[in-house]
């Protein structure tokens, strides 16, 4: 091979592991990170959001005697704190409720660094509904009887008929157990025996008397459909 021959080999032979260096290096630099690369945020989990029924506290950290240790969120979705007075909680998470209460409490306090906590859930609380004065959640503790329930609720109404409450007892899971409690016994002649003890979660109905039943059937399906009210002037 003459001299020519050699050079123009040598050179196409140096062209050659140039291009392969260079595809090597960009696929090499292709798959490195830049040195400003912004890692992946980790997965965000939900915070719990207060409902009514639950059990809150509250810590104000600079000053820790206006601290409250339970609050319940009433069936409306309210807490009612000193200073600020009513306060929607339902429907939020603990530290947005802590900005909030943090916002409210700087126009009576310096420097009010607060923090909310669940004290405990509404599983905790028993239903008492129908005809007591104070429809809702009632707390539970341990012990806790129907009639003790009931006058936790207002009491029973003049249209109650407490011989025909219904409860509903948690035996598991999503299941409810009914019976039939004649709470009358106990309220007009002292016999305890026929008080029960309720748990977490159970529900307590007392419903209309029979009178009011018909007081109400009346209304809705006659008195409504007459076109000139009793009274009325023609």
């Amino acid at each position: 091979m003459t001299t020519r021959g050699y050079v123009a080999t040598a050179v196409g032979l140096a062209l050659g592991i140039s291009i392969v260096l260079t595809g090597c290096a960009s696929s090499r630099d292709a798959e490195l990170p830049t040195a400003f690369t912004t890692p992946a945020p980790p997965p965000s989990f939900n915070e719990y959001t207060i409902q009514a029924g639950d059990v809150l506290g509250v810590q104000f950290y600079y000053h820790p005697d206006h601290n409250i240790n339970d609050v319940l969120v009433r069936n409306d979705g309210m807490i009612l704190l000193p200073l600020v007075g009513e306060v929607r909680a339902a429907g939020t998470t603990p530290a947005k409720l802590a900005a909030e209460l943090t916002k409210k409490y700087a126009a009576n306090l310096k420097d009010p660094v607060i923090s909310v906590s669940i004290k405990s859930v509404y599983q905790n609380l028993v239903w008492v509904g129908g005809e007591v004065f104070k429809p809702g959640f009632v707390q539970y503790r341990p012990g806790l009887t129907a009639v003790q329930a009931l006058m936790d609720a207002g009491g029973p109404k003049d249209t109650a008929a407490t011989s025909e409450c219904v409860l509903l007892q948690k035996v598991g899971g999503s299941e409810y157990r009914s019976s039939k409690l004649d709470l009358a016994k106990v309220l007009i002649e002292g016999d305890t025996k026929s008080d029960l003890a309720l748990g977490p979660k159970d529900v307590l109905f007392v419903p209309k008397t029979g009178i009011a039943k018909a007081d109400v059937w009346v209304d809705q399906h006659i008195i409504k459909l007459i076109p000139i009210r009793f009274g009325y002037g023609f």
